[in-house]
């Protein structure tokens, strides 16, 4: 995706935009990068429930998704769609310092803006600062990442398509869906997937979409909304 960089010059961004005719805009300064299209719909990077989610590790909870996973300190986990970036932070603080967690997103604007986010983002928490700091984003499509990847790469490779139908209260996550890769995941990914994870390949779905069955997860983990299918790739 081409960028040209434009001053604004108090110009509003609808008028910005009709004059490029362009669809969106990202729009960077004062600390803050986000897009906005001329629908209205803006999204930008902010750590939702994962400030939470590490909370409640740290207190010695527990995650769905790091059960699901087994994630253990020292893991490599690669997160083949890391939308918000939510998981891929909560796997960074399971992992510790000595693990790894590399997230791949096919959509530049969504990768742009979550790894400005991640690195730029201040919170309270210096677990979740160490978190999020430590992913590293690669702008890529999984469908061509995972074939270049030596067999057993990763401990761990998750994935988290976009639900067809998705959590109407999350508004992040509904601007996320303007900007994400619709695709459903594929069988020959998976396969892939299953030759380059050590020990699981973990899918977050609706309970009753189909999918695992479709694509051979097992049912490991249910969450409120979705729920956690693994393939045990260890022998």
């Amino acid at each position: 995706m081409g960028t040209v960089p434009v001053p604004r010059e108090d110009r509003s961004l609808r008028h910005m935009m009709e004059k490029a005719g362009a669809e969106g805009v990202v729009v960077v300064g004062r600390g803050e990068a986000r897009w906005e299209d001329k629908n209205g719909n803006t999204f930008r990077f902010h750590p939702n429930l994962s400030a939470l989610r590490i909370k409640e590790l740290a207190s010695g909870g527990t995650d769905a998704l790091v059960t699901a996973a087994n994630l253990k300190p020292g893991d490599r986990v690669l997160d083949c769609t890391l939308g918000l970036g939510a998981d891929s932070i909560v796997s960074a603080h399971a992992v510790g310092e000595e693990g790894e967690v590399i997230g791949l997103e096919s959509q530049p604007v969504i990768a742009a803006l979550v790894d400005y986010g991640l690195n730029h983002y201040l919170s309270d928490s210096p677990r979740l600062n160490r978190a999020m700091r430590s992913v590293r984003v690669v702008c890529a499509d999984y469908r061509e990442e995972l074939p270049r990847l030596e067999d057993g790469s990763f401990d761990v490779v998750l994935f988290d398509p976009m639900f067809r139908q998705t959590v109407k209260r999350s508004s992040g996550v509904q601007a996320l869906k303007v900007l994400a890769n619709p695709a459903p995941l594929d069988r020959q990914s998976v396969s892939e997937a299953k030759r380059v994870a050590r020990k699981r390949v973990v899918l977050k779905e609706r309970l009753m979409s189909g999918e695992f069955e479709r694509l051979g997860f097992r049912v490991e983990k249910e969450a409120s909304n979705h729920a956690f299918g693994i393939i045990e790739t260890r022998t």
